[in-house]
């Protein structure tokens, strides 16, 4: 046991985190292992709407996309129309749900088994939510159908928007693979005749096993998932199940679709991101989604360490500065967190980096012998709020003698001190060291490979270093609460937001101060580990504050604090959306703290971007103040106008701008940096405590 003394961390508060207990109090995970075959999920207002294949399209439910509920079948008796064109169907497979602006859409499929007699429609409802009175499914019929000579399969219909607000639907199995077609909005039916192959698999060896596709545009590009491969083999024949997710990327909806290597998917391209690892078989059969403030990935695979069945996972999809798509984390409970076993793992030799079961680990397994030069474990994470974090690595270290790892996060490599701990395989909750980083809003890649001796590890978890700000678009999840069109935090009466392991130690003040618009009374609350918690803090919402100009809130003051804990705002009496900027613990509202909101945007590979929210923004020159406080200093913005390849800021100041690297390329004084005088490629432009990546083209 021990921390980590890096010298560039002398802080008193790593000095605390190191001689006290800092845990969460569910920081061990354990999978629901939630049953079903080709899940689809879609977000709503409270929570998430999931359903699967073979089961009438049963509605299922959750609040937090763990926790799963049994609600009715949408689809009791199947439609005349589709037993006519599937005759000797025996269940609806692979449903996809879809909100249509306010009118959600389940598209199914029915098809004979072993032929390509199958039909694809859709029923609709102003609701997903079975207890609202908006709730009731009514079909609309068909889509599309095939018949047993066709070359094509229609069966596993999945729908998507494009950035100029027009719907396609991918669908297709094994034979021509994927096809994609225009749908119109309103209708739900098909626009013109125009069908594109976009993925297609025709070596002897694939068997022409590509299915299940799925797809959704990010940073102005379309990704494409689909499932390779033999599914359902589970039970005595679960050895059998090779099911896999491959992906490909496009410029246009309909195509074509490449892969990391640049191989077309409609010529047997794809890059696989999931596959049999461990004792969790057949990872495929997926949906990919929107959510709050990120993209998932549902999918199924079987538990070869269980009961051998199908179960259901929730996954971050985890994007790269260019663009590229990778699977995160098996949601378990926890946003910030990772479990070593679910990382991608590169082998140097047979048999290094075992999946090992312990029951002190967490979920119940860890990563063992990382101890061959070459070997690497990367875990990808989406992290909301930009800034300093802790990691807390939970390993074991039975030698007498320290061990190391090599950590890279993000590209920056350290070597991470591993005292030894006692025993192998045994992760009691001190068996941590805090490892201090920073990172990024988005996407984040931690790689751990081995050092010098041998430690196993179990899991790693992000501690937030919260010193006086904590950006309410920051949040990991909730219920009624979003971000706007302008990335601005709004929450709902009723709602919710998640700010999952906030080291309290590192608060500088216990004074609260909250930013606000668009106020019409009611209460916002900051509570401790729970929706329900302890109440921290108590903010009065003013009756009417406008939209233009945040407001400043003092809210009642934070009391004792210690440790690492969960962070919750509510919001309960409020009759309209209220947009929240900034929480602040400061000592008074006329001193502005260092503002840590100010980060990159949440997709890197824009051309356009700026700080993820812009608190002190207004078109009038004065910051509003509630009960009559002094006016807050506004934070220096900045932001990247693409089309005049400049970059602006609310005044002038000294700026810089640097390469990744971190080489200053030019610097100067004023209000705008004229990005076209310099060459084209990606650059940081910083001027006192704010800097943006721009992509300069």
């Amino acid at each position: 046991m021990g921390c980590n003394h890096s010298k560039s961390v002398t802080t008193l508060l790593f000095v605390a985190l190191c001689s006290q207990a800092v845990f969460s109090a569910d920081w061990y995970a354990k999978d629901p292992k939630w049953g079903g075959h080709d899940p689809a999920i879609v977000r709503y207002e409270d929570g998430y709407a999931l359903m699967t294949t073979n089961n009438h399209l049963l509605m299922q439910g959750s609040e937090d996309a763990l926790n799963w509920s049994n609600y009715k079948q949408a689809m009791p008796t199947f439609p005349s129309w589709l037993k006519n064109v599937a005759n000797g169907m025996e269940d609806i497979w692979a449903p996809d749900l879809f909100n249509f602006g306010g009118d959600y859409r389940i598209y199914y499929c029915g098809s004979v088994f072993g032929k390509r007699s199958s039909g694809i429609g859709y029923m609709s409802s102003k609701s997903v939510n079975p207890n609202s009175p908006d709730y009731g499914w009514t079909d609309k019929g068909e889509v599309i159908h095939t018949v047993a000579t066709d070359k094509y399969n229609a069966i596993d219909a999945d729908v998507m928007r494009d950035v100029d607000g027009n719907y396609w639907m991918a669908f297709g199995s094994f034979g021509l693979g994927i096809q994609v077609i225009k749908i119109d909005g309103t209708s739900g039916k098909r626009v013109g005749n125009d069908m594109y192959n976009v993925a297609r698999r025709t070596t002897k060896a694939s068997n022409g096993a590509v299915e299940g596709p799925s797809f959704i545009e990010h940073g102005g590009k379309y990704f494409l998932f689909t499932a390779w491969d033999v599914c359902c083999q589970q039970g005595p024949d679960i050895e059998n199940s090779t099911y896999k997710t491959a992906m490909g990327r496009a410029d246009k909806p309909q195509g074509p679709y490449y892969d990391r290597a640049g191989k077309d998917l409609a010529e047997n391209g794809g890059t696989i991101l999931l596959e049999r690892y461990g004792r969790y078989y057949g990872p495929g059969g997926g949906d990919v989604f929107q959510d709050l403030n990120r993209v998932r990935f549902v999918h199924h695979y079987y538990d070869n360490g269980g009961d051998k069945y199908a179960h259901i996972h929730v996954r971050d999809v985890v994007f790269t500065d260019d663009n590229w798509a990778e699977m995160g984390q098996p949601f378990l409970g926890r946003y910030l967190s990772a479990e070593a076993e679910h990382g991608t793992a590169t082998r140097a030799v047979s048999g290094d980096l075992k999946i090992t079961n312990s029951t002190t680990a967490s979920n119940g397994e860890y990563m063992a012998y990382i101890n061959t030069n070459g070997s690497k474990i990367r875990l990808p994470m989406n992290i909301q709020q930009a800034g300093d974090y802790f990691i807390r690595y939970r390993y074991a270290n039975g030698d007498a003698a320290d061990a190391t790892h090599n950590l890279t996060v993000n590209g920056k490599a350290q070597v991470v001190k591993l005292p030894p701990t006692g025993a192998w395989g045994t992760f009691p909750e001190k068996s941590t060291v805090n490892i201090p980083v920073s990172l990024k809003r988005g996407g984040n890649f931690i790689e751990v490979a081995p050092g010098e001796n041998f430690a196993e590890l179990d899991r790693l978890d992000f501690l937030r270093i919260i010193r006086d700000t904590i950006p309410a678009n920051g949040f990991d999840n909730g219920i009624r609460v979003r971000l706007d069109e302008k990335d601005q935090f709004a929450i709902k009466d009723g709602g919710y937001a998640i700010f999952e392991n906030v080291v309290t130690d590192s608060i500088k003040s216990t004074e609260v101060h909250v930013q606000m618009k668009n106020c019409a009374g009611g209460t916002l609350s900051l509570r401790a580990e729970s929706k329900k918690g302890t109440e921290i803090s108590k903010c009065s919402i003013p009756t009417t504050c406008g939209n233009e100009a945040w407001v400043d809130v003092k809210c009642s003051d934070l009391p004792k604090l210690e440790g690492v804990q969960d962070f919750y705002v509510t919001a309960t009496g409020i009759t309209d959306e209220l947009l929240v900027g900034n929480i602040k613990f400061v000592t008074s509202a006329a001193e502005p703290a260092e503002d840590t909101s100010k980060t990159e945007t949440k997709d890197p590979a824009s051309d356009t971007t700026g700080s993820v929210q812009d608190p002190d923004k207004t078109d009038s020159t004065t910051t509003i103040v509630a009960e009559n406080r002094p006016a807050v200093a506004p934070a220096l913005l900045m932001h990247y106008d693409a089309s005049a390849r400049t970059v602006r800021m609310s005044r002038a100041a000294k700026w810089n701008v640097m390469d990744l690297k971190g080489s200053v390329v030019a610097s100067g004084f004023g209000s705008e940096v004229r990005m076209g005088e310099i060459r084209r490629g990606t650059y940081l432009v910083k001027s006192e405590s704010t800097m943006i990546r721009v992509m300069n083209r």
